[in-house]
């Protein structure tokens, strides 16, 4: 699939780019042929305005009077009144057959013309002072040879341009398609190993809600009392699923941007001590003491629903993993410019392995413990959202046997302060 993407973005992107080269390649060969016969039509324009200068252009029959502007490649033709060539300036720059068709132009208008292969320049005008000589029209004319070898040497170099920019668009297509598509390669590998996880998480508490539905079927005479367990094992799997598809749409949701923080003015300090002494009952099933230490006041623009969410998730994975008689701090406050959220456990640890996974989903580095927990694996990439999701961030540190310390930051606004 990614192999035909790319073909396809390699030949789109050197079909832009050949098609921008060519529009500008051709836009530059038009551009420099205008200029270039313009110019000539300057020189011969700046010609005749030399000639009409002059009060007698029959010094210009003589052969030792000659323009001191006029170059090479520009011949001065001279008619008589009744057509006839009565000089040419340089003398014999063309063989009379071939004047006649200089004389055949449209009046101070410049004019091309083609005579046996070769292209000219032509302006004809008439004489200024017709009667005060013999000249009564004069024909300037010029070669466009080097004009034309100059327009063939441009369009050679476009043409190699072109050529060579193909070339360079198509590796350039290669590279920067294959950039392209790795956070796409790398998203959809991500959203195809979240599926598979997915599934594979869900086939657990459906293969055993399936099983012990079975089991009940095969006994229908036994009571409620009799089968009790199996009731409450499928209880317990249902719910485990129910979780598991709430923290499977969040994070759909936060993925598609569906979900949206509405943020408001919170009193942090009451909302982690109202967390904090939901959470301590249960930590007091387990032996454990959870204290706090929050400064107050203590104020933070957020969306309390998900702040709340946050908390239960960080405490929820504090409980599961320290043991006994083990002891969990919350702690909060300002730092600087910024509101800070510290849970602090002296549990079993994360090893040095799986500390850069733990924010992924559904990683779990020992999966028989978290499942037994009734874990889904999802608790910290939700929690990374809601932080991100407020423009905080998020950090875990953890050593195997020695507890671990998970601490959040989020930006402080003086709109959140009274």
């Amino acid at each position: 699939m990614f192999a035909r993407t790319r073909r396809r973005l390699v030949l789109l992107n050197a079909a832009v780019f050949l098609l921008i080269l060519t529009v500008f390649s051709s836009w530059l060969y038009v551009h420099m042929r205008y200029r270039l016969f313009h110019e000539t039509d300057e020189i011969l324009g700046k010609a005749k305005e030399r000639l009409e200068s002059l009060r007698n252009p029959s010094e210009f029959l003589r052969g030792d009077h000659l323009d001191p502007g006029q170059d090479e490649n520009t011949v001065y033709l001279f008619w008589n009144a009744k057509g006839e060539l009565i000089g040419q300036q340089p003398k014999l720059s063309f063989p009379a057959e071939k004047t006649a068709s200089f004389r055949q132009s449209d009046k101070d208008t410049p004019s091309t013309l083609a005579i046996d292969g070769k292209e000219y320049r032509l302006l004809a005008f008439e004489a200024s002072h017709p009667g005060t000589s013999s000249i009564a029209a004069v024909s300037l004319v010029r070669n466009l040879e080097d004009v034309h070898n100059t327009l063939r040497a441009l369009l050679w170099d476009i043409a190699a341009g072109i050529t060579a920019g193909g070339v360079v668009s198509v590796l350039a297509g290669l590279f920067l398609a294959g950039r392209a598509l790795v956070p796409i390669r790398l998203s959809w590998e991500k959203q195809q190993r979240f599926v598979a996880d997915a599934s594979h998480e869900l086939r657990t508490p459906t293969a055993v809600i399936h099983a012990q539905t079975e089991m009940l079927l095969r006994h229908p005479d036994r009571s409620i009392e009799e089968e009790s367990p199996r009731i409450a094992l499928v209880l317990q799997e249902s719910k485990r699923m129910g979780k598991l598809l709430d923290d499977l749409l969040t994070l759909a949701r936060s993925d598609s941007n569906q979900l949206q923080i509405h943020p408001s003015a919170l009193d942090l300090a009451s909302l982690l001590g109202e967390v904090t002494e939901a959470f301590r009952l249960l930590a007091g099933i387990k032996d454990i003491e959870m204290t706090t230490a929050v400064e107050t006041p203590l104020s933070l623009w957020g969306e309390e629903a998900r702040i709340r969410q946050l908390m239960a998730i960080l405490l929820d994975n504090a409980l599961k993993y320290t043991p006994p008689s083990g002891r969990i701090e919350v702690a909060g406050g300002y730092r600087g410019h910024a509101v800070y959220i510290r849970v602090t456990d002296n549990g079993s640890g994360i090893s040095e392995e799986d500390l850069p996974h733990v924010f992924e989903r559904f990683y779990r580095g020992d999966k028989a413990r978290t499942r037994a927990e009734g874990g889904t694996g999802l608790g910290l990439s939700i929690a990374k959202w809601i932080v991100e999701e407020h423009g905080g961030s998020i950090q875990l540190v953890s050593l195997p046997d020695n507890g671990t310390r998970v601490e959040v930051l989020f930006p402080r606004s003086k709109r959140a302060e009274p």
